[in-house]
């Protein structure tokens, strides 16, 4: 090891979920170790899996916690003690065994417990906000129903937000809208907000990384394809309440859709109540290397999300990268930055949430003259690659020279 490479800080993020998969953490992590730092993640698992594990050179530490304290307590960190203590516990003996010099936080849950530790072993902290967190969790659907109503009635994110991200030494977001939401309504200072967008790996979303099989499997379908989190926040339900009038024109439709469901929102049954089940596919959850190959097998990317809050208007879903690097036709919503940057690079077409015969309409009208829109589609996603930066590797710069102006305590 260099004497450049000694002095680079010891980096622990802290990451509320099981790990892996999540695909931007990831790309971070594996940026920081190219560029010579060590790095270490602390997670849960609910999963039989090893506390240690060198995964791709990132030192993971995992804690053991049942899926149902999770989904009970995670919500309800800023009125209950019990979650919050248990994560205190297992991050002080993660950054003390690590000798952790920076402190990287994956969203905002946790990052007083960051500060505490920061101020006691001397370590910078960098809050990672891979949500407008205080914007976003009202706005879901565990914070809007039952006991959920009454929790979000006595957790002040927004105090929260404003306390912790002002004490941070590096605050991330993931576009300049929202960094000028963070400035604006949460006050932080310019020069400590950094835009990180969650762009696409150069290497997974390519050409040659696509499997022949899968696109075999599609080939007589006309596939409307989604990856992610599924829940009332997604718009999945517009799309699948345009199927029965879409199949009247494109009888060959399939829905097929990759991620995970939320607690409360089941796209599946939904597909039964209207019936269209036998239209609709779910292929469980995909790694970040297996998309290339469904995009592909796909005639169209979609994600119409409700355009309610600042959050949604004011980012571009990692998914839109990914169809776009595979130069797909894209669906959308008119949530402002995502409706913008399709109708502004002709990537597709926008449609109103909730305007179900809009959405159909759109739809019948691409695969109507699919071959001719999705050649012109595909030219204008190619256009724009090679004019703009929408991949990892050039988005990720700004990150990694914050971090090259720190140097490690141990010289």
């Amino acid at each position: 090891m260099s004497a450049r490479q000694q002095k680079r800080p010891v980096v622990g993020m802290i990451l509320e979920r099981d790990f892996p998969p999540d695909d931007r953490p990831e790309k971070e992590a594996l940026s920081l170790i190219k560029a010579g730092y060590e790095v270490h993640l602390l997670c849960f698992t609910w999963q039989n899996r090893p506390r240690y594990e060198n995964y791709k050179g990132i030192h993971i530490t995992r804690f053991p916690i049942s899926k149902k304290v999770y989904k009970k307590l995670s919500a309800a960190y800023l009125v209950q003690p019990f979650y919050r203590a248990l994560w205190k516990r297992q991050m002080e003996r993660f950054v003390s065994e690590n000798r952790i010099e920076v402190i990287h936080m994956h969203d905002l849950p946790m990052t007083d417990i960051a500060h505490e530790l920061a101020a006691r072993h001397g370590c910078r902290v960098v809050c990672d906000q891979h949500e407008y967190w205080s914007n976003w969790i009202v706005n879901t659907g565990h914070y809007n129903r039952g006991l959920g109503k009454v929790v979000k009635a006595f957790s002040d994110w927004k105090h929260y937000e404003r306390e912790n991200l002002s004490k941070a030494d590096l605050v991330i977001t993931v576009t300049e809208p929202l960094r000028a939401l963070y400035l604006e309504e949460v006050g932080l200072a310019a020069e400590k907000v950094i835009v990180v967008p969650n762009t696409p790996s150069r290497d997974i979303f390519r050409r040659e990384n696509v499997n022949p099989e899968i696109v075999e499997k599609y080939k007589n379908y006309f596939v409307l394809f989604y990856a992610g989190a599924m829940d009332v926040l997604r718009g999945l339900d517009m799309i699948i309440d345009a199927l029965p009038e879409i199949e009247k024109k494109v009888p060959h439709v399939r829905l097929v859709l990759a991620g995970r469901f939320s607690k409360g929102f089941d796209p599946l049954a939904l597909a039964r109540e209207r019936g269209v089940e036998h239209l609709v596919e779910f292929v469980g959850w995909l790694n970040v290397e297996q998309l290339p190959s469904y995009i592909a097998a796909a005639r169209v990317g979609v994600f119409t999300p409700p355009a309610t809050r600042d959050e949604i208007n004011n980012t571009i879903a990692t998914k839109i990268y990914q169809y776009l690097a595979m130069g797909k036709p894209i669906l959308t919503s008119e949530a402002k930055m995502m409706h913008d940057f399709v109708s502004k690079n002709d990537l597709g077409c926008t449609v109103n949430h909730g305007d179900v015969r809009g959405c159909a309409a759109a739809i019948i009208r691409l695969a109507e003259n699919y071959e001719q829109r999705s050649a012109e589609i595909a030219r204008n996603a190619a256009a724009l690659i090679n004019r703009e930066p929408i991949f990892w590797d050039q988005t990720i710069s700004d990150m990694l020279k914050h971090y090259a102006s720190w140097e490690s305590r141990e010289g």
